[in-house]
């Protein structure tokens, strides 16, 4: 089944109203935008936080006018990504998504979800090649583009009304930067060695936190570390910071840790704007070496890396991280070491 054939079936599911109206009235998640690419043509719908990483990122993105609430329970709402094309698609069908996947597109995991009153249409252009597919609640601009050619392919999912419920204040995550070779702290000693060579947890944790608006830095972080678990405990297997003492540090200032068990669950933590603390081989190359780092945003299967040590920042691809976690048996003493973070 090629790419247009799987459309089609789900194009089917899309109009026989598979993608129900759920009437969720509740607390809202975010306000989604809608943005095009002013290269390719394509429409990507993104959370607030997403566009800003995009903004930052390229500036072939514009934002247009066309938004949508979306509900905090509902229906799910798939990403998946083709990055032979660079384009994306948005369905509420799971057999779309996965019939998609077995000819190369990729999972980006929940975007979004479907439920209120609002219907956002789809319809599909079939002279064009990226962006052929367009989602907008407006009628009027269905209306239009069917009389140009484009094809109506049914209520792809349903948004609340905006302005019904007021949207709360998101929580969002800053990027920052903080080094652990940093002069002002690479010589203190906290237990059994120095920030310099043993750092790069305590500076994570202190990254995540400012990036939430707090004030630390990762002498006081490693102080905590230090004294609420075993970070440079010379009566202790293993150098630095183990699982089991990153997720009680934070805890003890207020933060919650999620546990990521899988690529895709670390893709849509990703883009939903969390940072993520990672536990990976040092450089990718050596095993019996380990090193934490900051994960933040996600564009086209790449999420910047914020490392202690400056030496693989930038963006990095999510299949190649992955793929590379510490090896060493005190990182997974409380799982494997991933987990998105955000304040409780």
């Amino acid at each position: 089944m090629n790419k247009r054939q799987v459309l089609v079936v789900a194009g089917a599911l899309v109009a026989s109203g598979i993608v129900g109206n759920l009437g969720v009235s509740g607390a809202l998640a975010d306000t989604i935008y809608r943005n095009y690419n002013t290269v390719s043509g394509e429409h990507l719908y993104t959370s607030h936080y997403e566009w800003v990483t995009l903004a930052n990122t390229t500036s072939d993105w514009t934002q247009d006018s066309v938004t949508f609430d979306e509900p905090a329970t509902g229906a799910n709402i798939y990403r998946v990504y083709n990055p032979n094309s660079g384009e994306h698609l948005f369905t509420g069908s799971a057999y779309e998504a996965s019939q998609l996947m077995k000819i190369g597109w990729r999972s980006e995991g929940i975007a979004f979800h479907s439920g209120g009153q609002i219907p956002v249409y789809r319809l599909y252009n079939p002279a064009a090649g990226i962006g052929a597919h367009l989602n907008t609640a407006n009628s009027y601009e269905k209306s239009q583009l069917i009389k140009v050619g484009w094809r109506y392919e049914g209520v792809a999912w349903y948004a609340l009304d905006q302005g019904a419920t007021a949207v709360p204040q998101k929580t969002v995550w800053h990027s920052n930067f903080l080094y652990q070779d940093d002069a002002r702290w690479r010589n203190v000693r906290i237990g059994d060695s120095t920030l310099g060579p043993e750092g790069c947890g305590p500076t994570s944790i202190a990254m995540i936190l400012n990036g939430f608006g707090r004030n630390y830095n990762p002498v006081q972080v490693a102080q905590t570390a230090h004294a609420i678990g075993n970070y440079n405990n010379p009566n202790v297997y293993g150098d630095g910071i183990d699982g089991q003492t990153i997720l009680s540090t934070l805890n003890y200032y207020g933060m919650q840790a999620n546990h990521i068990t899988s690529e895709s669950q670390l893709i849509s933590e990703l883009i939903s704007g969390k940072p993520v603390i990672y536990g990976m081989e040092w450089l990718y190359t050596v095993p019996n070496a380990s090193h934490f780092v900051v994960l933040s945003g996600y564009i086209n299967g790449y999420t910047t890396v914020h490392d202690p040590l400056h030496r693989i920042g930038g963006a990095n691809s999510v299949d190649r991280l992955w793929t590379h976690p510490s090896q060493l048996s005190d990182d997974w003493n409380a799982g494997r070491p991933a987990w998105s973070v955000f304040p409780r």
